[in-house]
């Protein structure tokens, strides 16, 4: 693990317990935001490419051109990089919960934060 992912990996960790732990609604919800990003930052591959195509032509090259357009060459990878997990805001999680009383009501309740995800996750 790099020196950068190790540090990203430690600011998550406290970022989650600030979250949690934190009267202020403010820090929470700021730490609410924040975490998402980082877990998919850090989920993330970090890949090369394999090749480079010019223009969604049929012109492919194994390395970039020194002289190369910006945006006149996409990068080609050997797998497609995974699409970032988007986890739900609080804004997104307040009109899921209705005060559960019960565990039906509590299921109820995960189920929908459940579907909302695969929504958000799946399109």
């Amino acid at each position: 693990m790099t020196a950068l992912r190790e540090a990203a990996q430690q600011a998550l960790e406290a970022l989650f317990e600030i979250h949690w732990s934190n009267d202020s609604r403010w820090q929470a919800d700021r730490a609410g935001t924040v975490i998402p990003a980082l877990r998919a930052a850090l989920a993330q591959e970090e890949q090369e490419p394999v090749a480079w195509q010019w223009l969604n032509t049929a012109h492919f090259r194994k390395k970039l051109p020194a002289n190369a357009e910006s945006g006149a060459w996409n990068p080609l990878y050997a797998a497609s990089p995974r699409r970032a997990w988007q986890s739900l805001t609080n804004e997104e999680i307040y009109p899921l919960y209705n005060e559960p009383r019960s565990d039906a009501e509590m299921l109820e309740f995960a189920h929908a934060i459940e579907a909302k995800l695969k929504e958000k996750n799946n399109g």
